[in-house]
C-alpha cells in the first residue's frame, strides 16, 4: 500500500510531496521528493514493536538545511572527487569545493538539494530528475529515475540512469541506520559484518586512495563480524585521520549490521562494485525528529557506489557512463530479526 502526503511548501512556493510505502505486516518506508530522501524506516524488533530505524528531521525546513545527508539521494557522483576537478575527453571540468580542497557528494547543490517529480505504479513509487549540462560542473544532461518498493521488510531502490555527454556518475543513497531506533543513543554495540578482502585507505582529506589494500590483520576486516567499537579500539592511524570513527570505501557490495537492543538486522545487496562505511563520525550534535537529539556515534552509513575519485583514478574501475547509453544499479535494505 502506498499514501501520498504533503510535506511542505519550498520558499519559492513549490509543494513537496511524501508517500509512505507499506508492507504486509504494517511496517513502512517514508520517502520525500526533496532530495528523493528516506524520512523514516518503520521495522519489527524482536520486542514485536515497530522501530523507526532512519535519522532524520520533522520538517521540510529542516531538510533544506541539514548538513549532514540524511536519507538523500546523491549524485551526480558520491563520495569525494580530488581538487574538484577532472579531465575527460581531453576537457578539464571545473566542481564546487564543498569539502575543503575536494567535491563531496555532486557539490553545494547535489542531487541532495533537488526537488524529484514522482508518480505512483503499481505500489512503486518512481522518482525523476533531469540534471542539465554544466549542473554543478558535471557534463552532459543526465537523467536519473529512481524506482523505490517495500515488500516483506526489503527496500529496493533502483537506479536507471542515462546522459548525453559521456560523464561520471555515482548514484547511493546516504541513510544513517540506528537499528535500535533513531534518538536511542550509540551505534558502536551494532555488530557489523562486511563482505570485502580489501578496502581503500584515506588520506588526510579523508579521500580514497590507490590502490585498495588487504583487510586482514587491519580494524577493517569486518569478514566475519563485529562490534563497531572493537574496530576502533585499535586506534590505528587511519581510524585517527576518520576523527576517531570509518569513513573509508570497502571493495564489496553486500554487508550485515544487528542493533544490540532490538535485535534487527539490516541486510545490504547491491551490484554497484563498493561501499562507503561511515561511522558517523562528524554528525556533531544536531536536533533530530520527534524531539531526538543525534550525536556522533549515533548513526551508520553504508552506502553502496561505484569507487570514489575513480575519474581522477585510473587504476579504479571506469565510473563514466558515455553518451547515450544507459546505466541501472540497484541497492536492496532487507530488515528482519
Amino acid at each position: 500500500m502506498t499514501e501520498k502526503s504533503l510535506f511542505g511548501v519550498l520558499s519559492s512556493g513549490q509543494k513537496v510531496f511524501n508517500y509512505t510505502l507499506t508492507d504486509s505486516k504494517g511496517q513502512s518506508v517514508v520517502m520525500s521528493e526533496y532530495g528523493c530522501a528516506i524520512l523514516e524506516i518503520n521495522v519489527l524488533g524482536k520486542d514485536g514493536r515497530l522501530h523507526d530505524v532512519a535519522l532524520g528531521y520533522d520538517s521540510l525546513e529542516e531538510y533544506v538545511n541539514d548538513k549532514c545527508n540524511f536519507g538523500f539521494t546523491i549524485g551526480r557522483y558520491a563520495n569525494r572527487i580530488a581538487g574538484g576537478k577532472f579531465t575527460l575527453n581531453g576537457v578539464t571540468y571545473h566542481l564546487p569545493k564543498n569539502d575543503g580542497n575536494n567535491t563531496l557528494h555532486g557539490g553545494f547543490n547535489g542531487f541532495s538539494k533537488k526537488v524529484f517529480d514522482s508518480r505512483c505504479e503499481n505500489d512503486e513509487v518512481i522518482f525523476t530528475l533531469n540534471s542539465p549540462d554544466l549542473d554543478e560542473g558535471f557534463p552532459g544532461n543526465f537523467t536519473l529515475k529512481v524506482t523505490v518498493s517495500f515488500n516483506d521488510g526489503r527496500l529496493t531502490m533502483r537506479y536507471d540512469y542515462v546522459c548525453d555527454k559521456d560523464t561520471p556518475a555515482s548514484i547511493t543513497n546516504h541513510n544513517y541506520f540506528n537499528l535500535n531506533g533513531h534518538g536511542h543513543g550509540t551505534i558502536l554495540n551494532h555488530f557489523v559484518k562486511i563482505n570485502a578482502k580489501k578496502y581503500c585507505r584515506a588520506d588526510d582529506e579523508l579521500l580514497a586512495l590507490a590502490p585498495a589494500v588487504d583487510v586482514e590483520g587491519t580494524p577493517f576486516d569486518f569478514r566475519e563480524g563485529k562490534k563497531i567499537i572493537d574496530g576502533l579500539t585499535a586506534y590505528s592511524p587511519e581510524i585517527i585521520k576518520a576523527i576517531g570513527g570509518y569513513d573509508h570505501c570497502f571493495v564489496g557490495n553486500e554487508a550485515r549490521a544487528t542493533g544490540d537492543v532490538t535485535g534487527i538486522t539490516l541486510t545490504v545487496k547491491s551490484d554497484m562494485p563498493a561501499l562507503q562505511f561511515y561511522t558517523g563520525n562528524q554528525i556533531g550534535h544536531v536536533h533530530g525528529k520527534n524531539g531526538a537529539v543525534y550525536n556522533s556515534f549515533d548513526g551508520f552509513a553504508l552506502e553502496c557506489q561505484q569507487y570514489p575519485n575513480a575519474i581522477n583514478e585510473q587504476s579504479f574501475p571506469d565510473c563514466v557512463i558515455k553518451a547515450g547509453q544507459p546505466k541501472s544499479y540497484f541497492i536492496e535494505y532487507g530488515f528482519s530479526c
